[in-house]
């Protein structure tokens, strides 16, 4: 252990600011070619909201069926613009994970 310790710091100079970018760039491509599988996972979230508010909604409680429609909110706002790189999609994650949090400290859930 004390070994990788000592080669941290070296290991850690090695990365070169080129190598941060080309990390980034491949990065960033990865979160574009992943547009198809956004698009089908925003598909499949939206059936599965037909289908609770069909079978679940009916019988559920006023706080869970708010904190069901942020979600969906949330969930549409990244459906409807996809990000098309890394900064983008952490955005979009950290936004919609405000939603939630926000809805489940509202509603308890």
């Amino acid at each position: 252990m004390r070994k990788f310790a000592a080669l941290l710091p070296l290991l850690l100079l090695a990365c070169t600011a080129g190598d941060v970018a080309k990390t980034v760039a491949t990065a960033d491509e990865i979160v574009a070619k992943a547009r198809e599988e956004i698009n089908m996972a925003c598909w499949a979230m939206q059936t599965a909201d037909v289908a609770f508010m069909v079978f679940v909604a009916p019988k559920a409680d006023p706080a869970i069926l708010e904190n069901e429609k942020r979600a969906v909110a949330a969930a549409n706002a990244i459906c409807a613009n996809p990000p098309s790189n890394v900064n983008e999609a952490i955005a979009s994650i950290l936004n919609a994970y405000k939603v939630a949090t926000t809805a489940a400290a509202v509603t308890g859930i």
